[in-house]
């Protein structure tokens, strides 16, 4: 995708989530959104507190890649269990960190056992849009250990 519609693209989306009300309803955090980088964190207790960025250059020609951080932005070497099994403790072949694995996510697609599962089979959906996988992130997250 040319580089102006995607970051025209990236835009819109953020702007979605961050004018929508939706991180004051859901307690997320927007700690930077600029142009490739959308980091928004997801509050609760202080052990159940993590931030997502997701890295989007060429979006949505690819999928974001998402870094599982700390509240204070530090790159977390363990993420704690959740229901869904979304949450991997890795290590991801090409970060050697935990990840995200699920569709939507860079590291998922890229992750030898999904290469199969390509992101043209969800890209254009509504619900795999960056709004869209953040909820589906922030639902496995809720669904996690209290």
């Amino acid at each position: 995708m040319h580089e102006m519609a995607t970051q025209l693209l990236f835009q819109k989306q953020t702007s979605n989530v961050v004018d929508s009300g939706i991180c004051a309803l859901r307690a997320w955090q927007v700690f930077e959104r600029a142009f490739p980088i959308f980091d928004v964190g997801f509050d609760g207790a202080a052990h159940r507190q993590i931030r997502l960025r997701m890295i989007c250059r060429d979006w949505n020609t690819d999928p974001p890649s998402i870094e599982l951080r700390s509240w204070d932005g530090r790159l977390m070497s363990a993420v704690p269990r959740d229901a869904t099994g979304m949450f991997h403790q890795g290590p991801h072949p090409e970060t050697g960190r935990p990840f995200v694995c699920a569709p939507g996510s860079r590291e998922y697609h890229r992750h030898p056992s999904h290469i199969g599962d390509l992101w043209d089979a969800y890209r254009g959906r509504s619900s795999y849009d960056l709004g869209g996988i953040l909820t589906q992130i922030w639902h496995a997250w809720r669904k996690g250990p209290p």
